[in-house]
């Protein structure tokens, strides 16, 4: 054969051999080629496992391995407390921060045995844009324990709950299946949660190990059921009931930017008037429990605002105070509930004076 010709044919074919080699390292780079390394073991893929884990916690869903909450499709719930749940959406979504409420999908999961209580998720699009807890009330009705609004930092976030297990070493990827219980204790949401054999009790809201044994969560779980019932109760419609606008102090919401209100005297239980007028004049206030239970109630707190809910002088007159908690008033929570559980305490501002 004329090598002149011979080489005519090898160099295409070479060609041809070098761009589908390059073709293969290419696709091997890719994780779901079968060639390629395990999405685990890149950081941008389990950067996108985490991105598709929220996605599937916000929007509740039942094919999800990694939800601790039961399907949707199993759960009966009941219509008096749908209801409920709308109609409580329906008063928050016309003041700021919960106005988009009005065209999310509340998502209803029970929370643990014994708890009687409801998790209700507020879904935009994939993202969780607030949250509601919702106890049985002993006369048949439902009472709205806490609620808040936000994307990020609320209480039971699947996502934050591996990603803790993960730094702490107790799990080695972010999809190993673990079955965590949702449990509630008023003012306080958290984790049951068994890996490796170990049964460990776990804080909903920023997550940390408690310091319990199975019998103090007993404890803990039976008190909380023997506890009465704290916020708006209602037994049937929120017709005649108004939600006030959130008042926000402005301050950063966090107690331990400045340590000198540990100075300040404990006061004494606040009327809802009380409690509102002090707000309105200072930087906020500090909420510690009674008899350094701090563990079991997520202590200390930074109040840092306020919402009033009030019923028609037709049918009483009643005003419910909560306590906003957190930046921007993430969590909020009944005023009668703190003031069971702890004191309040005047924040004082770096020079040792409280604001104005």
């Amino acid at each position: 054969m004329n090598p002149s010709n011979r080489r005519k044919r090898i160099v295409p074919a070479m060609r041809v051999c070098f761009l589908f080699t390059l073709a293969l390292i290419l696709a091997a780079a890719v994780t779901g080629f079968p060639f390629g390394p395990p999405a685990a073991d890149a950081p941008a893929a389990q950067s996108l496992r985490l991105t598709d884990t929220a996605a599937a916690e916000a929007a509740g869903s039942a094919d999800s391995a990694l939800s601790p909450l039961p399907k949707r499709q199993d759960i009966a719930i009941p219509d008096s407390l749908k209801t409920f749940v709308h109609e409580a959406v329906d008063k928050l979504s016309d003041e700021a921060p919960f106005k988009e409420w009005k065209t999310a999908k509340p998502s209803i999961h029970p929370l643990g045995p014994g708890t009687h209580g409801w998790l209700v998720n507020l879904i935009s699009g994939d993202k969780r844009i607030g949250y509601m807890i919702i106890t049985a009330s002993d006369n048949g009705g439902y009472t709205l324990s806490e609620y808040g609004a936000d994307t990020e930092g609320l209480p039971y976030s699947v996502t934050e709950l591996r990603l803790f297990l993960a730094q702490q070493g107790l799990i080695h990827s972010l999809f190993e299946i673990i079955e965590p219980v949702p449990l509630y204790a008023p003012l306080l949401p958290y984790w049951k949660v068994t890996v490796n054999g170990q049964t460990l009790y776990v804080n909903a809201i920023v997550p940390e190990i408690l310091p319990w044994d199975d019998s103090k969560a007993e404890a803990v779980a039976r008190s909380a059921q023997a506890a009465g019932r704290y916020g708006l109760t209602a037994s049937g419609l929120l017709s005649e009931i108004t939600a006030g606008p959130m008042f926000q102090t402005g301050h950063t919401g966090n107690p331990y930017d400045n340590l000198l209100w540990l100075t300040s005297p404990k006061l004494a239980p606040l009327e809802a008037h009380e409690f509102v007028q002090l707000l309105q004049l200072q930087p906020g206030l500090v909420f510690r429990s009674n008899a350094g239970a701090n563990d079991i109630l997520g202590a200390p707190l930074m109040i840092t605002g306020y919402q009033l809910w009030t019923s028609s002088a037709a049918s009483g007159g009643e005003t419910v105070a909560y306590a906003a908690s957190g930046i921007g008033g993430r969590r909020f929570l009944p005023l009668d509930a703190l003031q069971q559980s702890g004191k309040f305490q005047v924040y004082v501002s770096g020079d040792g004076e409280a604001a104005r």
